[in-house]
């Protein structure tokens, strides 16, 4: 697992937003303000999970690239910490009934 950038949200008062964007902090994306869109999880044959997801730039300087590996990267090791912190919040019990609905 590569190293997670430092990141913040950033407060934002567009309603016409379904994401709060996040700003880099640290590294070689420092500045760069982007928000998640659709965001998909398909098991594949060797157990993994492959995560296809869709980034709007907010903010960044004006021939930034987002497409490239590193800032695809980046932004999935922001993901997994996001979840990873916000799954230790949760009591498992309650995420147990979020999944399994009968």
């Amino acid at each position: 697992m590569a190293k997670v950038p430092e990141y913040k949200f950033v407060e934002t008062a567009s309603p016409d937003m379904d994401t709060c964007p996040i700003q880099i902090t640290s590294g070689e994306f420092a500045g760069i303000v982007y928000r998640y869109g659709k965001i998909s999880l398909k098991e594949i044959d060797t157990g993994d999970v492959q995560v296809t997801m869709d980034i709007s730039i907010v903010s960044a300087p004006e021939n930034f690239n987002h497409n490239t590996p590193e800032f695809t990267m980046a932004a999935g090791e922001i993901f997994v910490d996001i979840v990873e912190k916000n799954a230790k919040l949760e009591d498992p019990s309650d995420l147990e009934d979020d999944v399994h609905q009968d």
